[in-house]
């Protein structure tokens, strides 16, 4: 038996809620004069200096996360080596560029809600979605196949519906509406396009705006000269630019926006004007065609006067202020909502618990060498290993076979042992049930699951020598399949127990986006905080050790610094006091 502790479990998932804003601490700001070679440009000049701007940089390479291991020489650069930071693959970017703040991927496809492999590689039921179709240069892996600014990770479901289709101004929603993503007809060229709710259009259109510029001098797939022609330097055609154009005035640039801006930058080293200044869309496509830019005259939105607008998706929660031993002022985004539930709490972890198999993510090559886990058809033979959920989670059958997971190979269970399972309903299903079986096939338990990503938690039996978890039918293709995917598994034994415990009067009800919170921090203890903006999800919490408190009976004045990103802005909190990146005080 491994003397291993299962608290691990809980400290990931909170250390996901504390530590998942500070990705972006490592973001890459605009180089002073960046932009300088556009001034006074217009028109088709100004697009090519964009151009010479913003072409290459550093890209990596197109999938989940990946290490070549020889020395390719490319234009006489030596490339993709172990420890070069290009080898990563897309799937590490976004971990940087797409991540919410209670650790969630950024799915701007669908509101299923998923989380990026402890072990690496590619999420559940998620696929890169190209958002301007790579068909439409002709699918080349070129510099574009696998630039960040224009991929996101995307609800697979969607992503297949979405194809080779544009941007559109729909009639309807009949093909496709999830309440995020939707697919109908276009009003005028009376084919399927894409729509996505207004918080989004922006990105997009801000997105294709970037490829037309960043790949200027590309040749366009003249299969799709209802969209893009390779004879003008407006790259779209006039309905399509109509499209980008209201998508883009309708959603300004966003928070989320300029943090992946720098995040991305922070990878490729080159930036997505569009975003940094989006009046340039209107120099090149819109209303302004003709003029010549001034720069000192435009908005940048990367700048501290920029009024970023209210983020109505992503809930944030950010560090307290004015800590002493006996109070705090808690700070969370603020998403005009009429009220925001604030939780504090500290936690509390009693017992002990011995882990038996920890399997914190299913691979191929971790499965396949495993001798407690085991993957196998129904009838107990070797299933195949190749048949995964992208590289990570397992699919609990083909369309016609069921496939399932054994673990054995651990003794007999003793009193208080528990498994622990994290899975989803497979990608394009609607419904799923996981069969838990013991010795001699005997059924434990029957669990309806969910789209989301969720742990699930069974009691084993004493005496257990054999566990098989299984779905419950495989289903058919009119009727519907009803697949699971399995993401990490745990069997432990023992008494472990976390709790969080909630301070008094906790949850409060608070109008505004602050609240003094008047509770001791005894020495050596931490409290925790997150919030709920009505109507939205729960932000990530944040930790206040008493370590951080200003202890005024004995006046030791501990320093603290750190940093964090407010509305797309870099700030310092140093004590009770909040600087920006210039030294001003913020009040």
């Amino acid at each position: 038996m491994q003397q291993e502790n299962i608290r691990f479990i809980h400290f990931f998932i909170l250390a996901l809620f504390l530590f998942s804003s500070s990705l972006f601490t490592y973001a890459e700001e605009m180089p002073n004069g960046y932009y300088a070679s556009i001034e006074g440009k217009k028109d088709s000049l100004l697009k090519v200096a964009l151009y010479q701007i913003i072409k290459g940089g550093e890209r990596y390479v197109y999938g989940p996360t990946t290490y070549h291991t020889t020395n390719k020489i490319q234009d006489g650069d030596t490339i993709w080596k172990i420890g070069d930071i290009k080898a990563h693959g897309t799937w590490h970017g976004f971990q940087i560029s797409d991540q919410l703040s209670d650790g969630s991927i950024w799915d701007m496809y669908s509101t299923t809600k998923r989380y990026f492999p402890i072990k690496g590689g590619s999420a559940a039921g998620m696929d890169i979605e190209h958002s301007l179709p790579k068909s439409w240069w002709g699918g080349d892996e070129n510099d574009a196949y696998t630039d960040l600014y224009h991929l996101n990770p995307a609800d697979r479901v969607a992503n297949n519906n979405k194809s080779n289709y544009p941007p559109g101004i729909l009639n309807d929603s009949n093909k496709v509406n999830n309440g995020v993503f939707f697919m109908g007809k276009d009003k005028e060229w009376n084919d399927y396009a894409f729509c996505v709710i207004d918080e989004y259009k922006g990105d997009f259109a801000r997105s294709y705006f970037y490829v037309s510029t960043a790949y200027h001098d590309m040749k366009w797939n003249t299969s799709y000269s209802k969209y893009v022609n390779s004879n003008t330097y407006l790259t779209f055609t006039p309905h399509l630019i109509e499209v980008l154009l209201q998508w883009h005035r309708i959603d300004p640039v966003s928070e989320k926006e300029i943090n992946r801006l720098d995040a991305i930058s922070s990878i490729q080293h080159n930036r997505n004007p569009f975003i940094e200044y989006p009046e340039l869309v209107e120099y090149i496509w819109g209303d302004k065609k003709g003029e010549s830019v001034d720069l000192s005259q435009l908005i940048r939105t990367t700048s501290h006067e920029y009024n970023v607008p209210i983020d109505t998706i992503n809930p944030k929660a950010y560090p307290a202020t004015e800590i002493t031993s006996n109070s705090f002022v808690a700070h969370w985004k603020d998403q005009d909502r009429e009220s925001y539930i604030l939780e504090v709490f500290t936690t509390e972890d009693s017992g002990h618990n011995d882990t038996l198999i920890a399997m914190p993510g299913f691979k191929n090559e971790i499965v396949k060498g495993h001798n407690q886990i085991h993957w196998l058809l129904e009838d107990g033979t070797d299933a195949p290993y190749t048949l995964m959920d992208g590289s990570y989670a397992i699919c609990s059958s083909t369309t016609t076979k069921k496939r399932y997971i054994r673990f054995d190979n651990f003794g007999k269970s003793p009193i208080n042992t528990y498994l622990t399972v994290k899975c989803c309903v497979y990608k394009g299903d609607e419904t799923a049930d996981l069969i838990v079986r013991g010795n001699n096939d005997e059924e434990l338990y029957v669990q309806p699951l969910v789209l989301d990503e969720q742990f699930y938690t069974f009691a084993i039996p004493e005496g257990t020598t054999t566990i098989s978890l299984i779905q419950k039918e495989i289903g058919t293709k009119s009727k519907g399949y009803h697949r699971i995917s399995f993401q990490q598994a745990y069997l432990y034994t023992g008494d472990y127990q976390h709790q969080e415990k909630h301070i008094e009067n906790s949850p409060i009800t608070i109008i505004g986006n602050k609240y003094t919170v008047e509770h001791s921090i005894p020495s050596g203890n931490t409290i925790y905080y997150r919030v709920t903006p009505d109507g939205l999800r729960t932000s990530n919490t944040i930790a206040i050790g008493s370590n951080e408190a200003t202890h005024i009976e004995n006046h030791t004045i501990r320093s603290i610094s750190n940093k964090f990103i407010h509305q797309g802005k870099l700030y310092i909190q140093h004590n009770c006091n909040i600087y920006d990146i210039t030294g001003k005080k913020q009040h």
